[in-house]
């Protein structure tokens, strides 16, 4: 198994400022289209909370975003809710990962 997961979109970045962040991605899957970022990963741990800094600092103000962060070694998932100039976590028990999230 490998130790994490996480995915997630992100709107409202501008094509400038996705040629900007693309050397500091942290994802091995990314498309990005009509102002979207779409990522993925899994595998051993990566810091992500750097890039979503950067991330959040370029975003366009109609902005937002929600990436999820699986750790499959502590067996819980952080929810990175993003919006233009910063963003807010949620911690969950994987086991509770149906529960309602904001």
């Amino acid at each position: 198994m490998e130790a994490v997961r996480t995915y997630g979109d992100i709107h409202g970045l501008s094509e400038e400022n996705y040629e900007r962040i693309r050397p500091s991605i942290p994802f091995d899957q990314v498309k990005y289209a009509d102002r979207g970022l779409h990522v993925d990963y899994e595998g051993h741990y990566i810091d992500i909370e750097a890039f979503l800094d950067e991330v959040v600092r370029l975003m366009d103000e109609d902005g937002w975003g929600k990436v999820d962060f699986i750790d499959h070694v502590e067996w819980k998932m952080t929810r990175y809710i993003l919006r233009p100039g910063e963003y807010d976590t949620h911690h969950i028990r994987v086991d509770n990962v149906l529960d309602a999230m904001d």
